[in-house]
């Protein structure tokens, strides 16, 4: 037995109160005088015992009585468990993913687990509440009852290892407590976590399950330019294979444009096809009707009336194959020879190619470096007949190493890296067969940024701080990489890293970062508007050039209104990321799984319990204080 307040315990010195008033008691005696007390001998001694023993009865009695009292005031306990005597830690992570908006019993899964834990989460103890994007310390599940109640869905964004780690820091670092992690989830994004024996976290997993499966999304969107026609295709899935139809509607606000009709055809995965004029910004939704997931019946995109982008070609050689590279709508180009180049064009180029020149001027290369300071791009490719001293002076203003004497060796093209900026999501697969691109002569340059190599190791294609360096001529008498595979995706990426335009849409946890032309104060702020939201984004102004790198903060699918005051600069669509779209049947162990949290609360209520004692001892007290009324007054 042990005691809540052992400190009370110090008030039993109060039984030497009546002990002592029993003990010394004075008593006064009257002296009476009799002819003879011969007769009252017997009875006097007879009375005498009596009162004794009712003395020690009530000095027993009340003793008893008062450490019944003190004892209870102490509150005296035997715990359950070995558990039940450390401080207590629990944290309670709810899975509000979108796919916890499946039907359960008794509605969503989400407002199911709302409904058992507001009935069995014991009053009186605070805990953390944990979600995908909120945390809340100190809940009291009596007093913040409405903040469980306004728990909304969110995106599932961070791995399970990154959860596990947050979860982890709700924690303190004290050892000795007892630390509960609870899981509530469906577990279609995440596998049931494991016990972690170094921290001493206990983790228990509840998993939740839908009373069905099915579920259609909007899966993704890609669109075609035809002359003034955008053409989009839409793909929907399904995480069973159906036999369907499905209607999907397109807004423009919303303002109904057309409609158009998938059939699955016993298949998980359909397509529909329409074409919308590219004349005005078009703030797009598509939408279809599905009763099980609803986060994924809309998707939104966003089109705009783009402007071109301004290549600017310096050239001393044929430039055929970059008349046939950027090509209008999608381009403004204009080529001109060094020897009639007036420097003020390239003030407003977004792209700026010097094409096999057999000079740089200096002051050529302080316009290049405005250029590229203020968010341009620019290639490099040198001619088979220049001096390699030639380019020194470009080459080392963006930190390159001189070239080295010309190799006349010919070499092959053989080595991508796939891993740099400008190849991503560019290719399918990875392949080494890339020999058909032969080089006859080229420059050799140290660098570490190499993008093309060739088969001796050196490089042919490099960049830093906004240049792009080819270090041989590309002129057919000297390679045939115009006329190869390299070429188209090259230059491609290349002019989008000119001037990265928002794209069709985003995805909530890829990357977004875009850029625009517009000319503001140096000091502007642009902003994200929707509706009543208003979100300022990470930006940076180079002259005219603005990017957004981040937006924090965002987290609602939508067009979005990119803002300087009043004036819109171009509209931008997020979207959920479709991940929990495809719903599964999620089978586990049942020592890794239960499928009851009341059971799982109460069960680790009763372990942290303590059998308290002290109703016992009032009771004992008042049959003591009983006991001694009754001796008192039946006791003679």
């Amino acid at each position: 037995m042990q005691f809540k307040n052992p400190e009370i315990l110090y008030f039993l010195f109060l039984l030497l109160i009546p002990i002592l008033i029993h003990l010394f008691q004075l008593r006064r005696f009257k002296k009476t005088a009799f002819t003879n007390v011969v007769f009252l001998e017997n009875v006097v001694q007879n009375t005498r015992k009596s009162n004794t023993l009712k003395k020690w009865l009530i000095l027993f009695t009340r003793l008893l009585a008062i450490a019944g009292v003190v004892f209870a005031f102490a509150r005296p306990f035997i715990p359950e468990t070995e558990t039940a005597l450390k401080k207590q830690e629990t944290v309670l992570f709810i899975d509000n993913s979108f796919s916890m908006q499946a039907k359960g019993q008794k509605g969503s899964l989400l407002n199911e687990i709302k409904q058992d834990l507001i009935a069995a989460l014991p009053k009186g103890k605070t805990l953390t509440l944990a979600t995908w994007d909120e945390v809340y310390t100190d809940f009291d599940p009596a007093e913040d009852r409405s903040e469980l109640l306004d728990l909304e869905y969110a995106a599932a964004t961070k791995s399970q290892e990154n959860l596990m780690l947050q979860l982890q820091s709700l924690f303190s670092d004290d050892l000795t407590t007892t630390k509960q992690l609870i899981v509530l989830s469906d577990f279609q994004s995440l596998k049931p976590l494991k016990d972690q024996d170094s921290t001493g976290l206990t983790i228990h997993n509840v998993q939740l399950k839908p009373v069905e499966y099915t579920n259609i999304a909007i899966d993704s969107l890609s669109s075609e330019m035809q002359s003034t026609t955008l053409k989009f295709s839409v793909a929907l899935s399904s995480s069973v294979p159906l036999e369907t139809q499905v209607p999907v509607s397109v807004y423009n606000g919303n303002q109904l444009l057309t409609k158009a009709t998938a059939n699955f055809k016993n298949r998980d995965t359909a397509s529909v096809s329409f074409s919308l004029e590219n004349q005005s910004p078009i703030a797009g939704k598509l939408s279809i009707e599905d009763p099980n997931l609803t986060y994924d019946n809309q998707f939104y995109f966003a089109t705009g009336a783009q402007k071109p982008l301004k290549v600017l070609a310096i050239a001393n050689a044929d430039s055929d194959f970059i008349n046939r590279l950027f090509r209008a709508p999608d381009y403004d180009l204009s080529v001109v020879q060094s020897t009639e180049l007036d420097y003020s064009m390239l003030a407003d180029q977004n792209l700026i190619i010097l094409n096999e020149l057999n000079s740089v001027p200096s002051a050529l290369v302080n316009l290049l470096q405005t250029h590229t300071a203020q968010g341009g791009t620019l290639i490099l490719i040198p001619s088979a007949d220049a001096r390699e001293e030639v380019y020194t002076p470009l080459l080392g203003a963006y930190g390159f190493a001189p070239f080295g004497e010309k190799n006349t060796a010919a070499q092959r093209i053989t080595t991508i890296n796939y891993d740099h900026p400008l190849y991503q999501d560019v290719f399918s697969g990875r392949t080494s067969n890339l020999q058909s691109h032969v080089l006859q002569s080229y420059f050799p340059l140290n660098s570490s940024e190499s993008i093309l190599g060739l088969e001796n190791g050196a490089a042919f294609l490099a960049a830093r701080n906004g240049l792009y360096v080819f270090t041989g001529a590309l002129s057919t008498a000297n390679s045939n990489f115009i006329n190869g595979q390299l070429i188209v995706p090259t230059f491609d990426k290349i002019a989008s890293e000119a001037l990265k335009a928002p794209r069709l849409y985003y995805t909530f946890g890829a990357d977004s970062a875009f850029e625009i032309e517009a000319d503001l104060p140096e000091d502007a702020v642009v902003v994200l508007e929707r509706e009543d939201a208003q979100i300022i984004p990470l930006q940076e102004k180079r002259g005219s050039k603005i990017t957004i790198s981040e937006t924090p903060g965002l987290n609602k699918a939508g067009v979005y209104a990119l803002k300087y005051k009043q004036d819109t600069l171009a509209l931008v669509a997020y979207n959920y990321n479709r991940l929990e779209s495809k719903l599964s049947e999620q089978t586990f162990a049942n020592d890794q799984t239960s499928e009851e949290v009341a059971g799982l609360i109460n069960e680790l209520q009763e372990a942290s319990n303590l059998n308290l004692l002290s109703k016992w001892f009032v009771i004992f007290a008042l049959f003591a204080f009983l006991a001694e009324m009754l001796i008192l007054k039946f006791f003679k």
